[in-house]
């Protein structure tokens, strides 16, 4: 047979080994290495699309905070003064004088709190901090529970001046053809229930509230009731007693004699200290001693609020990451605190001064820089009748609420009443600032370090009350008229 000359097996075996060889070590490494990086490029963008959900998610905490506590401030500023409180005791920004469970660090003004500023609670009795440079703000009045009108026969059995007084509510004649009365049935008197409901968790003094009665024919700031020359009515200024209540009020239960009279205290101390330092006109003045009521006109439960920034306990928060905005209401010697809107990082108020009498809290001066455009407040310091909204302005005094602070003894109503002190505080702007729960080392937008609010001291141009690092923030501002006080048209 013979050979086939363009057989090889030599070449054959060969092409056949080439055809099963594997991939080099190199190129190994190389694919690895690519793969890699496809594989980090989708985790970077999958992790910045989680940190941005959380970031948004963040954010929207922070915004419904800053609403949330806005809207429960508001609706308590509104109603300070209900009752008949003077303007000074209704809206305070520096501790009264006699009135425990607040300790400042140093001084007594509410504006920038330094360090060591502290609350009382009163269900523990431990003190939660303050933020420092943190603005806090005390409101006074019937709040939370219904305000009473009396039918001037109803009232304290002794005119509302001792202790362990009763304050007694009678019966209101209704159709007399059927013998009914107004006020005999729970369901014809649903804010009986609401004032006892209130009151139950009185049980001394260590948890006793308030009551004010105020007089219903005595004006003890005479001109301020009647129309001013531009024709706005003005609010009188009644005579009132604060009280300690030391037990719950008895507004469902008849009692008598008369019949189906009512008992709205049975243990009312108007000769307690708190309560006579609240019936002075300043509340950095003496104990004002109560004064006969002859003419009941209104009673109801006293309310004293006060707002701050809170720290948690440093177990809790060893580094101060994560401060909240607080409500406190007074319960004897401390405060009942509830905690509104986490991650609260600041709280700045100005109050509107009318000082100028022209009804209203405006812009006064003639600086008007393209960026300072508010037709209402301005910031450019000393330009508006806000006070302090703009760094170097002084703080507000408790005699600038009213009008002729001159008199020698403001708290003396005796003889001739004065014809001055109406009110001037007639609104109050609130700025509160939160920020996103974690820190966003990323973030490089507005505000990543501090927001500037109002007067917030600043170290360094940083404000002194920003949390250390990077935050997406939000800030809402609000301006609140005073319904008790504020020009009526």
């Amino acid at each position: 047979m013979t050979r086939n000359a363009g057989f090889s097996p030599r070449v054959g075996a060969r092409g056949s080994r080439a055809s099963e060889r594997g991939y080099t070590l190199a190129e190994m490494i190389v694919v690895t290495a690519l793969l890699l990086i496809a594989m980090l490029g989708l985790l970077a963008v999958f992790d910045a699309s989680a940190r941005i959900n959380k970031s948004e998610t963040d954010v929207a905490d922070a915004q419904g905070a800053v609403r949330y506590g806005i809207y429960q401030m508001t609706r308590v500023i509104r109603m300070a003064g209900a009752g008949g409180l003077y303007v000074t005791q209704a809206v305070l920004n520096a501790k009264g004088a006699g009135m425990t469970g607040i300790t400042i660090g140093a001084g007594n003004s509410y504006n920038n709190v330094p360090a060591g500023t502290k609350i009382k609670e009163a269900v523990t009795g431990a003190f939660i901090s303050v933020r420092p440079g943190t603005d806090m703000i005390e409101i006074r009045g019937v709040i939370q529970s219904p305000l009473l009108g009396f039918d001037h026969q109803s009232g304290c059995s002794a005119g509302c001046v001792t202790a362990g007084e009763t304050i007694l509510v009678l019966p209101i004649p209704g159709d007399v053809t059927i013998g009914k009365l107004v006020n005999d049935e729970t369901t014809q008197r649903p804010q009986f229930a609401a004032i006892d409901a209130y009151t139950s968790s009185i049980t001394g003094a260590t948890d006793s509230m308030f009551a004010i009665m105020s007089d219903g024919v005595t004006d003890l700031h005479v001109g301020c009731s009647d129309p001013n020359p531009n024709g706005v009515q003005r609010y009188p200024q009644v005579m009132y007693n604060v009280g300690r209540l030391l037990a719950a009020t008895q507004l469902n239960t008849p009692t008598g004699p008369p019949l189906d009279a009512r008992v709205f205290s049975a243990s009312a101390d108007f000769t307690d200290s708190m309560a006579e330092h609240i019936n002075a006109e300043l509340p950095s003045g003496g104990a004002l001693p109560p004064s006969p009521i002859q003419t009941a006109h209104r009673v109801g439960v006293l309310d004293d609020i006060i707002y701050f920034i809170a720290m948690l306990p440093n177990a809790d928060d060893p580094q101060g990451l994560h401060p909240y905005l607080a409500q406190g209401i007074r319960r004897g010697d401390a405060f009942q605190i509830t905690a509104l809107a986490d991650d609260v990082e600041d709280l700045q108020i100005a109050y509107g001064i009318d000082a100028n009498g022209d009804n209203s809290v405006t812009r006064t001066g003639v600086v008007n820089p393209p960026y300072d455009t508010d037709t209402n407040s301005s910031i450019t310091a000393g330009n508006d009748e806000w006070r302090p909204n703009v760094a170097t302005e002084a703080v507000p005094t408790e005699v600038d609420f009213q009008s002729d602070p001159t008199l020698a003894d403001p708290t003396n109503h005796s003889g001739v009443p004065p014809a001055a002190h109406c009110p001037r505080l007639h609104a109050v702007m609130l700025s509160l600032l939160a920020k996103a729960h974690d820190s966003d080392p990323t973030y490089k937008g507005p505000a990543a370090s501090g927001y500037v609010l109002m007067d917030v001291p600043l170290s360094g141009g940083v404000p002194t009350t920003a949390v250390p690092g990077r935050y997406r923030r939000r800030v809402q501002t609000l301006r609140i008229n005073l319904r008790n006080y504020a020009f009526q048209g």
